[in-house]
């Protein structure tokens, strides 16, 4: 009997034919966990997986078996010493010699198989969580999600009695504890309890996952604040005036603020640091200003009217109506549903850049690295906390999806894409539409219209690099007038070998469509700013979240938002690495998984009853 090992675009997200089968939410978030697993499979079913068990071997589970933890023995080692360090007494030598063809010894080339449901209590947790991620401990006690991902009941009552309770003599009483089973035995996708006093003490000992998801430190917005906030309203801090060179408006300079920060980044909305020194030497000139950096207190700076973002131009200026007046028609087309818990909520997570394309470089750290680290924190505190369904569009293969528990990280170019097949980033235009096409294949194929699309949220997390004067988080959402009004499809020499083009090569955005994105993308971008603020996370201080990119005076919404399908869809810029204090809050690992649970907290809110 021939096997073959998945190929490396059908591991990941379920795609052969064996896991086109429906599977329950919790289920399909165990399998996307477990990616990193190698399948055996012959003919398009799976036979067996192999899952990494460092740093002692690895844990193989094969059709109609139980899984077993394979081991290298050491030099000397004898079944006594196996049994010891494995099982955690020496009591085991007969049970490790019959899973090993009653070998007298160990032998050493051979790999020692070693049955998961006998391993020492704290190998045995760190197995159940690598075989069942979606498992969780409850106040009641444990609560097993069956993967069953053979098809072939191999999880039955004896064999769960063994490995939570220690016993398969309580096989019984475990069966009586889920009487939803009616006498059948566990199946696929149904949840098992286990009661605590059944447990060994190893699974007690863990901490009790809080449900419902941690009360969001914000109420969810109301619909009006979000879609018109204000939050610097021009008023009460500019004057207007008209002189030769034409209309202007002034603001005066306070104790300790700079023309950069105060002037430039707040009433412009320029950031990037070529586009906010010019425009300060432009309004310095403007102002008869000879030194930027010695203004003093009160001074008239004047601000050409032309560079104003339009909610600080003057109340009854043309451009400010149609502002407010496009923003009062956006809040019509808000779609506030809830979800408690973000059930039946699909989420896909993205990281900005990554493989050739490094991001912002500042002191030497890549923003693709500590963006990959926050993703991963963001969708470990998803599949913790609440109920969604998480999806990825990125995997960077030496770290996988667990971030490591370290402040500075180690920065490699190993990144794929998860299309069919998978996607080393190598040309990063490519590799930017690409993610959108991947998106939008899980939004309309593989979800397809049994998910509505007011539950669908895309969320790609980046780190900016800007004026050194900025500071804090920002949020980009899509402008309905920046999206395309006519049908769009990417052309590119290398993009037809994608599934995930060839499903749907032309994206139609219907004008309705637009607006209703726009509107609940708001809504929920302010949420997670509110988050944010209220956990201490620093924002950026005018404006943190905008409808375009600006830049002089072209503005854009980035490819990854511009051709989105999904209703909810935000690029979360996390900090500003060119400034110093900024950077080096990204640099802690404490400040990045804050971040994250903030994020998952507003992302909870958004959907919140």
């Amino acid at each position: 009997m021939r096997f073959r090992r998945l190929r490396s675009e059908e591991r990941g997200l379920p795609d052969p034919a064996w896991a086109r089968r429906p599977w329950p939410v919790p289920v399909l978030l165990a399998v996307m966990a477990l990616s990193a697993a190698t399948a055996w499979v012959q003919e398009g079913a799976p036979q067996g997986l192999d899952i990494a068990f460092p740093p002692h071997g690895t844990i193989r589970w094969e059709r109609g078996g139980r899984p077993l933890l394979e081991v290298m023995p050491m030099p000397g080692d004898g079944w006594i010493a196996m049994s010891r360090r494995y099982l955690g007494d020496s009591g085991g030598t007969r049970l490790l010699r019959g899973a090993n063809d009653n070998l007298r010894s160990p032998e050493r080339n051979r790999p020692v198989l070693i049955p998961v449901a006998a391993l020492r209590p704290e190998f045995r947790l760190d197995a159940v969580r690598r075989l069942f991620p979606a498992d969780t401990r409850t106040a009641e006690g444990w609560q097993h999600w069956v993967l069953d991902p053979f098809g072939g009941g191999e999880e039955s009552w004896s064999w769960l009695a063994e490995l939570f309770t220690g016993s398969a003599e309580r096989a019984a009483a475990l069966e009586r504890a889920n009487p939803t089973f009616a006498g059948s035995g566990p199946r696929r996708g149904v949840p098992v309890s286990i009661p605590e006093g059944a447990l060994l003490p190893v699974f007690v000992s863990v901490a009790p996952v809080a449900t419902p998801t941690p009360r969001p430190t914000t109420a969810p917005r109301d619909a009006a604040a979000v879609i018109l906030p204000v939050r610097t309203p021009a008023n009460r801090m500019l004057e207007y005036g008209r002189d030769a060179a034409g209309e202007y408006a002034v603001y005066r300079l306070k104790r300790g603020e700079a023309l950069y920060s105060a002037v430039v980044v707040r009433f412009t909305g320029q950031l990037l640091a070529q586009q906010v020194n010019e425009t300060a030497r432009e309004i310095a000139r403007r102002s008869g200003i000879d030194d930027v950096t010695d203004i003093p207190v009160g001074y008239p700076v004047k601000v050409p009217l032309d560079l104003l973002l339009p909610e600080h131009l003057p109340a009854n200026h043309p451009q400010r109506q149609a502002w407010l007046e496009n923003r009062e028609e956006l809040g019509r087309f808000l779609e506030v549903v809830r979800a408690t818990d973000l059930s039946g909520v699909h989420i896909v997570l993205d990281a900005g850049h990554g493989g050739a394309d490094t991001g912002a470089v500042s002191g030497g750290v890549w923003e693709a690295t500590y963006a990959y680290d926050i993703m991963c924190r963001i969708k470990a505190n998803l599949e913790r906390h609440t109920r969604a369904t998480v999806w990825t569009t990125i995997e960077h293969g030496r770290v996988g999806f667990t971030p490591p528990p370290r402040d500075r990280l180690e920065q490699s170019r190993d990144a794929q894409l998860l299309t069919r097949p998978r996607y080393r980033l190598e040309d990063s235009v490519l590799g930017v539409h690409l993610r959108w096409y991947l998106t939008n294949d899980i939004i309309l194929n593989r979800l397809g219209p049994q998910v509505p699309r007011t539950k669908t949220v895309f969320l790609s997390v980046h780190a900016d690099s800007l004026h050194p004067s900025v500071r804090g988080a920002m949020i980009y959402v899509p402008s309905r007038y920046l999206r395309p009004s006519k049908p769009y499809t990417v052309n590119h020499r290398e993009i037809g070998r994608f599934a995930e083009y060839r499903n749907h090569p032309t994206v139609t955005l219907g004008e309705n469509f637009k607006a209703r994105v726009e509107a609940s993308s708001r809504y929920f971008a302010e949420n997670i700013i509110s988050s944010l603020e209220a956990n201490e996370i620093g924002v950026h201080p005018y404006e943190p979240i905008r409808d375009r990119i600006l830049r002089g005076r072209s503005s854009w919404v980035p490819a990854v938002l511009r051709y989105s399908a999904a209703q909810n869809a935000v690029l979360l810029e996390s900090c500003n690495m060119a400034n110093a204090e900024d950077r080096a809050l990204l640099l802690q690992a404490g400040w990045r998984e804050r971040f994250a649970r903030a994020v998952v907290e507003g992302m909870a809110a958004a959907f919140a009853k």
